[in-house]
């Protein structure tokens, strides 16, 4: 019978240490994020961290580690373990993760862009005049797939040109021309990958909001809300003006069409009586049909239309307003 023997690898104290630090962290911290650290500067990180310490403390730790603590805490926590890649760093905060994401988002840097990277974007040369003066520019312009050109003594850029489509590699020549233009693709800064709240794990793209476009929307919706509830009747304090100034014209429509003698319509009565008699009398007498020409009826009746329009657009106004403060 053999006997099979195991060994036991010797984990270092400042590694027990460091996980227990962390699972503190953790279960102290009511939002707990991972940022990307590669390619950033230390300068910048420690920029970053200067100006995040009073809502944010950034903690880097080796990404086994980070692992380690994350299994000895809840359940629900492990999903952010897959946020772990490359350099990796702990986030605590106690603002929420979608106002963590935009706030990173905003601290990113405009960089130069290496040879053999890839343009995050679309790099667009545009067409024009150039600082330069004749010289070797014009060369590295060129072989750099720039149509460069002199012109009264300066280099100019004959037509606004793509020089690197997303995703493809910048060689050496355009990654020079692009520092020494002052054009800065990349933007650098921490990477958010994953945040931790309230049992949630939230990816990096679950946080990336347009709120100018939701803005947008809500002040389409809230229009057409108001809109429907005017059509409809629903009296809230913010329709109740403009339904009874709907209620008010359609009235005097009815009123005048019926010839319901109503003492505040008697004026627009009598000219509309006036109008068809004055008709009825010309074709009785075999005379031309002329063109009805705008009633002082009508005329009353398209002053009550317009300003009722306006009181509604101020109405509409009101309630967008109450809505987004």
């Amino acid at each position: 019978m053999s006997v099979q023997a195991r060994h036991t690898e010797h984990v270092p104290e400042w590694k027990i240490r460091e996980v227990e630090d962390l699972v503190e962290r953790i279960h102290s911290s009511p939002v707990v994020g991972l940022v990307g650290l590669t390619d950033i500067p230390a300068k910048q990180i420690q920029d970053l961290r200067a100006e995040m310490r009073d809502i944010a403390t950034i903690k880097m730790v080796r990404n086994n580690i980070s692992r380690r603590a994350i299994e000895k805490c809840s359940d629900d926590l492990l999903p952010l373990a897959e946020g772990i890649e490359a350099q990796t760093a702990f986030i605590f905060t106690e603002i929420s993760p979608f106002r963590l994401a935009k706030m990173l988002e905003e601290k990113k840097r405009p960089m130069p862009i290496k040879a053999g990277g890839r343009a995050p974007t679309d790099i667009v040369i545009e067409k024009g005049d150039t600082p330069f003066s004749p010289g070797p520019m014009v060369g590295k312009l060129q072989s750099a797939g720039i149509p460069a050109a002199i012109k009264s003594g300066k280099v100019v850029i004959n037509e606004t040109k793509v020089v690197a489509e997303e995703g493809d590699i910048v060689s050496a020549q355009l990654a020079e021309v692009l520092a020494t233009m002052e054009i800065f693709p990349r933007k650098v800064g921490l990477q958010l990958r994953a945040v931790y709240e309230g049992g949630l794990v939230f990816r990096a793209e679950d946080l990336a909001i347009d709120i100018g476009a939701i803005l947008s929307q809500m002040s389409t919706a809230s229009a057409q809300a108001l809109g429907l509830a005017v059509e409809i009747g629903y009296a809230t304090p913010t329709t109740i003006t403009p339904i009874l100034q709907r209620a008010t014209s359609k009235a005097r429509i009815l009123v005048l069409g019926c010839g319901i003698p109503v003492p505040s319509m008697m004026e627009a009565l009598l000219a509309k009586a006036a109008s068809d008699a004055a008709m009825l009398k010309s074709l009785a007498e075999g005379g031309p049909v002329a063109a009805p020409s705008a009633a002082p009826a009508e005329k009353i009746e398209e002053k009550a239309e317009e300003a009722e329009k306006e009181d509604s657009e101020e109405a509409e106004l009101g309630g967008l307003s109450a809505l987004f403060g």
